[in-house]
């Protein structure tokens, strides 16, 4: 299992879709894309309840998808986004 951290965060706009994609570097320095549609999920807690989860995405920086870093916008290409 690798051990990231995030580098940065972001609110991308591409046409009239927006997509939260994070910035993660691994210990040994790789740089991972990480695309998320959802950011909010439901979930059963074990006695039974539903209980709620949203990704915070409060200190993520909104950009247009043409002002991202041509390596960062070839990764989200080969993810379909």
């Amino acid at each position: 299992m690798y051990r990231i951290s995030v580098e940065k965060k972001y609110i991308v706009k591409k046409g009239d879709k927006k997509v939260v994609v994070e910035l993660c570097r691994s210990q040994d320095g790789r740089l991972f894309v990480v695309p998320m549609y959802i950011t909010k999920h439901v979930y059963v807690a074990p006695d039974g309840s539903e209980k709620e989860w949203e990704y915070d995405v409060k200190d993520a920086e909104e950009v247009d998808y043409m002002s991202l870093p041509q390596n960062i916008r070839d990764a989200l290409s080969r993810a379909g986004i």
